[in-house]
């Protein structure tokens, strides 16, 4: 019974460590710079440090995935960037944080489909491609 209360504790602590090592100051610094860029409420900017925080704290989670198992990884960024970018979209109800919504993915795109070509020509590899395509990221 001893040695199992042993092991549950060493499971929590191991637990609470792994969630200290997410920077809250990132996540209110990110919602500080949306909140400027689309000119949000206080109740969107609380909800947005909310969205912020669980970005980072499944970022932490995936990231070290990325040298055990580079497809599931790059599955589960992809995932995550959709996930983070439709509980934004759902939270901008103006249409001008609407409109600023729309033209930053638009940009983005057409950044992603440039890149893509580019490396389309250069011959390299669908992994590879679709890494790069992660990297080019807005919000």
């Amino acid at each position: 019974m001893k040695y199992f209360l042993f092991v549950c504790f060493l499971f929590a602590a191991a637990l609470a460590t792994a969630q200290s090592d997410i920077n809250p100051d990132d996540a209110r610094a990110a919602t500080e710079a949306l909140k400027t860029k689309y000119s949000l409420t206080e109740k969107q900017t609380t909800e947005m440090l909310r969205i912020q925080e669980r970005k980072q704290r499944d970022w932490a989670k995936v990231t070290a995935l990325k040298s055990s198992d580079p497809s599931l990884y790059l599955a589960k960024m992809e995932s995550l960037q959709n996930g983070t970018l439709a509980s934004i979209r759902r939270l901008l109800t103006a249409p001008a944080q609407q409109e600023l919504y729309q033209k930053t993915q638009t940009d983005l795109r057409n950044q992603r489909a440039e890149k893509r070509k580019e490396m389309t020509a250069q011959g390299v590899g669908k992994e590879a491609v679709k890494e790069a395509m992660l990297t080019i990221y807005a919000e």
